[in-house]
């Protein structure tokens, strides 16, 4: 069997199948700019209001993985199937991703930075404040791949073809819009993630199997906020900052 046909999960579907959990997962969003709108009115640009966000995105982190928690274990064994060969694809993805994003965005009319925007100092902020803030990204990896990926893409995968590129085409352009806030309201600049939601939309129809994506998503999340995390601790332990 080739690799493709150790790891998929899921065959695509003759017709859609809906449950109320993916009623459920469709909210997600709204209700994490909800939740994001709620912490900037009651706490403004606090720690108070990056904690209160990332614990909210971790419940529903936790919500999603026993919502779902028999797929996720019914595409973990699949990915087992080819361990090695998966965990490579991960890795390269992750890369891939990351020149997928830079590449696009030097591409693009951004023109003039923005101002810089009001922003905390790390090094004022205890450092368990910030490892909470830095899960964030972290449980937004999983939320958004099965909102998605999953949801989005494979509950909606059913013929005639041309409704599937129009379901994958579209499905990358909401989830470059829904970031529209990371580049402080920068429509054109959410193409990039547009761009990164095609590059894993295609990665999962590929393989079928949501944790590769999710580990490539993941991974990527991970470096920026943990990886700054870690950085900036080891300056602060060298007396650099």
């Amino acid at each position: 069997m080739n690799f493709t046909q150790l790891v998929r999960a899921e065959s695509f579907p003759q017709h859609i199948s809906w449950q109320w959990r993916d009623t459920f997962t469709l909210c997600i969003v709204p209700l994490i700019f909800m939740n994001s709108w709620l912490m900037d009115k009651f706490f403004g640009l606090s720690v108070n209001a990056g904690i209160g966000d990332s614990v909210f995105r971790g419940i529903l982190f936790f919500t999603v993985c026993w919502l779902y928690k028999t797929m996720l274990f019914e595409h973990w064994q699949k990915y087992k199937q080819a361990f090695w060969r998966s965990t490579l694809l991960v890795i390269a993805g992750a890369v891939l991703l990351q020149v997928v994003i830079s590449l696009t965005r030097s591409a693009l009319p951004l023109g003039q930075a923005a101002e810089q925007k009001e922003s905390m100092d790390p090094n004022s902020i205890a450092f368990i404040s910030l490892l909470i803030m830095s899960l964030g990204p972290l449980f937004t990896a999983l939320l958004e791949d099965i909102i998605f990926r999953y949801t989005l893409l494979q509950k909606l995968f059913v013929s005639p073809w041309i409704w599937r590129v129009l379901l994958v085409l579209l499905n990358s352009i909401l989830f470059g819009l829904i970031h529209f806030h990371n580049f402080d309201g920068n429509l054109v600049a959410t193409i990039s993630f547009m761009v990164a939601g095609l590059f894993l939309n295609v990665i999962y129809l590929w393989t079928r199997n949501i944790w590769h994506v999710l580990l490539i998503h993941f991974f990527n999340n991970a470096l920026l906020s943990l990886g700054g995390l870690i950085l900036l601790k080891i300056l602060q332990t060298a007396g650099a900052v």
